[in-house]
């Protein structure tokens, strides 16, 4: 039974090293993780300061997300162990995101999405409205927004 829980501040480290080891999943060489690992590391504060849910499976975390609730609300964080991607898991946390936006009272909010996950979020619903420069120079991340209705 896939269960969502509030992360605490003291999973942050463990939250980190779930989000490099999702990011490999694709393939990416030990370099450009090694490079992408400090914007990957989870901060105490961002657990404090934003809505941060473990994603578990029966007692076994699996994975987590984060919502920034600002002026633009964006889905900053989805990450499954490369084990539960692909079997409905992902799928099942992004109801679970929508929800937690629902209860906010948000309507629409932004994901700045890994080009490799990108396809899974449109198939949800969500439209390409933009590209995000990132790391290294002249490499574009696509920028999506979904509607809530």
């Amino acid at each position: 039974m896939l269960t969502f829980k509030p992360a605490g501040v003291d999973e942050a480290e463990a939250l980190s090293d779930l989000a490099i080891t999702s990011k490999g999943y694709w393939g990416y060489p030990e370099d450009l993780l090694e490079l992408w690992g400090k914007d990957l590391r989870i901060r105490k504060e961002f657990i404090q300061e934003n809505v941060v849910r473990t994603i578990n499976l029966k007692s076994e975390l699996i994975g987590f997300f984060g919502l920034r609730i600002s002026r633009e609300c964006e889905l900053e964080h989805m990450w499954l162990l490369p084990a539960y991607i692909g079997k409905g898991y992902g799928k099942a946390a992004f109801e679970e995101v929508q929800n937690e936006f629902r209860r906010l009272g948000i309507t629409k909010f932004f994901i700045v999405s890994d080009p490799n996950a990108e396809k899974f979020y449109i198939s949800q619903g969500a439209r390409r409205v933009g590209e995000v420069e990132s790391k290294p120079q002249n490499r574009f991340l696509p920028k999506l927004r979904f509607d809530l209705s």
